[in-house]
C-alpha cells in the first residue's frame, strides 16, 4: 500500500491559467530569508536553497560563515513574472565580500529581448585562486544581492544558492594546457543527434528540471515562457546542445512571420553558474536553430581566465525561452526540438577530502538512470524512497518468514518426537506380562 502510494508521482505544480507562461518554482525546502539593508543586520545563509524578495533599486545583505580550505559557489536568480517585458535596465548583481569591505568577486546579468526570464548571477569563493589572501581567510562575510532600477515596479521572487565544496586531498592541479581555446565559438561542432524526437515537458526552475541524456527530445512552449532541462555531464566530458524551431504556417491575413526576439537557451553549470552570455536569436519564419558545445569538464577550469565555467560535474541545466512575441507564427504553442548529446568518456575526478556527492558534485549510475527515465528531483527522490521502501518490506518480509518457518521446523519436529514418544512400547520386567497398553502391570 505505501508502495502503491509512492509510485503515484509528485504533486501537481502550483495551479496557473493553461494560456498563462508557467511561473518558476521555488524550492519546498528552501530556506526564508529577509536581507537587510545594512549588513550589520544580514540574516545568515544556509547550504542550499533560500528565497528572499527585491524591489526596484534595493540592495539586500546576507551573512555567512566560511572555512579556509572549502571552495563555496553562490548564486542569485531573480524571477519577474513571465510574459512581462524587462530589458538591459532591469538586473541583478551578486556579490562576495569580506566583512572589512574587500570583494571577492561579483558577477551581474540583465534583461534582454524585451522578454522575462528567470535572470542568475553567480560567484565563487576560490581558495586556490590567487588574488587577495582575506578571501581565502576562515571566517565571517558579506553576499551583497543589487537590483537594478529598471522599467519594471514590481518586487521580484528571489532564489538564492550556496553550494559548498570540499577541499581537495593533496595538491591543487594547475590549468590545463589549452584550455583557453576550447571555446564555445571556436570549437568544431560534432553531428548533432539524430532519430525520432521523444516528447518531454520540461520544469519551471532548476529545481523542477527534467532530467534527459542524450538524444532529441520534443517539447511545446508558450509563448514568453522558459522550460528546463537538465543532462548528467562527468569530469573529462563535453555537452552539446541545439534548440529548432520548425517553420510556421502561412496566414491567409500575409501577416510577416519574423521574430526579431525569438527564442533563447542558455545552460548552467551545477552549481547554476551559466556558462554563457546569451541573448535571443530572431526567427524568420522557415526556421531557427541555436546551439553550444562546451569545454570539457574539469576542476581546474576554475583556475582559466576563459571557459571557467565548466569546473564541476554533475548536473547542467539547459533553459530555453520562447519569445512573446513567437505567438504570432505559433498561436497554439511554440513547438521545440530539443538535441542534446554528451560527449566523451569519464575521467576520474579530483580526490576531495569529503562527501562531493552529497555537495551536489559528480554523476553516478542512479542520475544516469533518472536521466534515461526523464525524471525530476522530486520524481526521483520519490523513486529512491519507493525503492528503499521495498526492499526493507522485502527483508522484513525474508525476516518474518524465516522466523515463521523454523517456528514451524521447530513445531513438527516436537509434534513428531511426542508422537514417537507416545506409540513407542517399553519394555516390562523379563519374561512379564505386559499390561494394557503396552505399559507393565502395576506392582
Amino acid at each position: 500500500m505505501c508502495a502503491t502510494a509512492l509510485s503515484a508521482g509528485p504533486a501537481v505544480p502550483g495551479a496557473h491559467a493553461a494560456d498563462r507562461p508557467r511561473p518558476y518554482e521555488t524550492a519546498d525546502d528552501a530556506q526564508r530569508v529577509h536581507g537587510s539593508p545594512s549588513s550589520a543586520d544580514a540574516p545568515a545563509l544556509g547550504t542550499g536553497p533560500a528565497t528572499d524578495r527585491i524591489g526596484p533599486g534595493e540592495e539586500h545583505f546576507y551573512a555567512l560563515d566560511l572555512d579556509a580550505r572549502s571552495d563555496v559557489h553562490l548564486s542569485a536568480t531573480a524571477l519577474p513574472a513571465p510574459g512581462t517585458r524587462i530589458d538591459y535596465r532591469d538586473g541583478i548583481e551578486i556579490s562576495l565580500r569580506t566583512t572589512d569591505g574587500d570583494s571577492c568577486g561579483s558577477e551581474k546579468v540583465t534583461g534582454t529581448g524585451q522578454t522575462a526570464f528567470p535572470l542568475t548571477a553567480y560567484v565563487a569563493r576560490l581558495t586556490g585562486a590567487d588574488g587577495n589572501s582575506s578571501c581565502r581567510a576562515a571566517g565571517p562575510y558579506l553576499v551583497r544581492v543589487v537590483r537594478e532600477d529598471g522599467d519594471d515596479p514590481s518586487r521580484w521572487p528571489l532564489e538564492l544558492s550556496v553550494l559548498r565544496e570540499p577541499a581537495l586531498k593533496g595538491s591543487i592541479p594547475a590549468p590545463h594546457p589549452g584550455t583557453e581555446n576550447e571555446s564555445d565559438a571556436d570549437s568544431p561542432r560534432p553531428a548533432p543527434p539524430s532519430g525520432t524526437p521523444r516528447p518531454v515537458a520540461g520544469g519551471s526552475g532548476f529545481n523542477d528540471a527534467r532530467a534527459v541524456g542524450g538524444g532529441v527530445w520534443k517539447d511545446r512552449l508558450r509563448p514568453g515562457e522558459t522550460r528546463w532541462y537538465r543532462v548528467p555531464v562527468d569530469w573529462g566530458q563535453r555537452l552539446h546542445t541545439a534548440v529548432e524551431l520548425p517553420n510556421a504556417a502561412r496566414r491567409e491575413d500575409g501577416a510577416g512571420r519574423f521574430v526579431a526576439r525569438g527564442f533563447r537557451m542558455n545552460v548552467y553549470n551545477p552549481a547554476r553558474g551559466p556558462l554563457y552570455s546569451e541573448s535571443f536569436t530572431s526567427y524568420d519564419g522557415d526556421g531557427g536553430k541555436t546551439d553550444h558545445y562546451s569545454n570539457p569538464v574539469r576542476y581546474e577550469n576554475r583556475f582559466a581566465s576563459a571557459n571557467s565555467a565548466t569546473r564541476l560535474a554533475g548536473w547542467y541545466y539547459v533553459a530555453v525561452t520562447a519569445g512573446p512575441d513567437l505567438a504570432g507564427p505559433f498561436p497554439q504553442g511554440v513547438p521545440v526540438t530539443l538535441r542534446i548529446a554528451v560527449r566523451g568518456k569519464p575521467k576520474p575526478g579530483p580526490r576531495y577530502g569529503g562527501d562531493a556527492r552529497a555537495a551536489g558534485i559528480g554523476v553516478s549510475d542512479e542520475d544516469r538512470e533518472t536521466a534515461a527515465k526523464r525524471l525530476t528531483r522530486a520524481e526521483a527522490d520519490d523513486a529512491a524512497a519507493e525503492a528503499a521502501l521495498l526492499r526493507t518490506v522485502g527483508w522484513s518480509g525474508i525476516g518474518t518468514g524465516t522466523a515463521l518457518l523454523a517456528v514451524l521446523a521447530a513445531w513438527t519436529l516436537l509434534a513428531r518426537r511426542g508422537g514417537a514418544a507416545a506409540v513407542q512400547p517399553v519394555a516390562g520386567p523379563p519374561g512379564g506380562t505386559p499390561g494394557p497398553g503396552g505399559f507393565p502391570p502395576s506392582p
